[in-house]
């Protein structure tokens, strides 16, 4: 799978899959903020990410 393929699907399955899959052992992520009511009632992907990861994650802002 190259850099530069589009997976569809629910980004936090998609990215754990490809992490699995691709054997990778750190996660770099951007963080931005939302408002606090988009973030209770939807969550974010980063911070889904953060919970359900095994390997490492790198943020940055």
């Amino acid at each position: 799978m190259s850099w530069k393929s589009l997976i569809h699907g629910e980004p936090e399955k998609v990215i754990a899959n490809y992490i699995e899959k691709q054997d990778i052992n750190l996660l770099i992520m951007g963080t931005y903020r939302h408002s606090r009511i988009r973030h209770l009632v939807i969550g974010s992907t980063t911070a889904q990410m953060l919970r359900s990861s095994h390997i490492p994650v790198l943020l940055f802002s």
